[in-house]
């Protein structure tokens, strides 16, 4: 497998932006629940919260984002675009960095 070569397969670009999406939500929730932690440390149940926050940075990924990384590889593949492998990783991080945006600015509470 050449990792200079662009993704062609619809496959190949789906399980890309995917594991992008994936690792980049875990990343950001590993933080946040570091966060959470040093901050709730005293506290009796807080201290639990953490494992909320890092299960919740699997489970976005694991329901929405193979939905919205399925259809934008069906989109690139659809119109026979090859996708290189950067673009891979922007759709994946976008994907993840947008539901932080969406999340912490809890613009879904006001809807």
């Amino acid at each position: 497998m050449n990792v200079q070569r662009p993704l062609q397969l619809f496959g190949e670009m789906w399980y890309q932006i995917f594991l992008w999406c994936l690792a980049t939500s875990v990343f950001i929730h590993c933080i946040s629940a570091c966060v959470a932690f040093f901050a709730l440390r005293q506290h009796s149940r807080g201290v639990f919260f953490p494992l909320l926050i890092i299960f919740i940075g699997f489970l976005y990924p694991v329901t929405g984002g193979i939905i919205t990384s399925a259809t934008i590889g069906a989109v690139y593949r659809t119109a026979h675009f090859t996708m290189p492998r950067y673009a891979a990783f922007l759709w994946g991080a976008g994907q993840a960095f947008i539901g932080f945006l969406v999340s912490y600015t809890r613009i879904l509470a006001t809807l």
